[in-house]
């Protein structure tokens, strides 16, 4: 699978998350459903740029928002089944996703407590406001894809899978 991005979409934000995206395991998150209609990779692709964008005119860590971002979700396993000795999904998912992001890829340890508290007020507080970005885009998303509104990258031809 090829993750063709829109040229409208800033070169800078690709250059921070090109390497993830290109990776062949974190693809795997397009066989996920996420919020009724979304995929689990669109839906963090989404997360992704809203935090790249709010850090970016805060003048915050541009790089942890869009890495952790991206990761937040980084779980290859259905969501609707409960995690390990019955622990709920959305107290289990973060610490996978951790997990997981920093088996694959080279994580700051910002990046990693981003993606840990994503689920902020069921899990840690945020320890940094790169993280508050991630728990406050992950939420919004979630409440627009399940409206079947299509923002950010999920607006038409922002980003294309090409199965070839």
């Amino acid at each position: 699978m090829e993750i063709i991005i829109s040229e409208e979409i800033d070169p800078s934000y690709l250059k921070l998350v090109r390497s993830i995206l290109e990776n062949s395991d974190f693809q795997k998150l397009h066989s996920y459903t996420q919020h009724i209609n979304t995929t689990r990779l669109i839906h963090s692709i989404n997360v992704s740029y809203i935090a790249w964008l709010m850090a970016r005119k805060l003048h915050l860590d541009e790089k942890t928002a869009a890495r952790a971002g991206l990761l937040h979700d980084f779980c290859l396993y259905d969501f609707s089944e409960k995690g390990p000795g019955g622990e709920a999904q959305v107290f289990y998912h973060p610490k996978a996703a951790a997990y997981n992001s920093s088996e694959h890829f080279p994580l700051s340890d910002k990046e990693y407590r981003a993606i840990l508290s994503h689920m902020f007020p069921l899990g840690p507080v945020p320890t940094s406001r790169e993280a508050w970005l991630i728990s406050l885009a992950d939420k919004f998303c979630a409440v627009v894809e399940a409206m079947q509104v299509r923002v950010a990258m999920a607006r038409r031809g922002r980003v294309i899978l090409s199965f070839a």
